[in-house]
């Protein structure tokens, strides 16, 4: 496992902290689980707009791949 160097405001990391304590568990473990959930629920909503996306576009093309393209992240 890879370890990272991460700066957080003061704030944000006493919540960090907190939540660490409440669950008996450490730093690390609160970021990795927040990322994790954080990561899915990009994933997820993006496969979502996808679904939609292809759901409404014309079975012959019309303007699907331009918004296929639109919804790839960087776009």
């Amino acid at each position: 496992m890879a370890k990272v160097m991460v700066s957080l405001p003061d704030d944000l990391l006493a919540e960090v902290d907190a939540e660490a304590r409440r669950g008996g568990t450490t730093r690390s473990a609160v970021m990795r689980d927040f990322a994790g959930a954080a990561l899915r629920r990009r994933r997820e909503g993006r496969a979502a707009a996808m679904r939609s996306l292809l759901n409404d576009a014309s079975p012959h093309g019309g303007r699907a791949a331009e918004q296929v393209k639109a919804t790839r992240p960087g776009s």
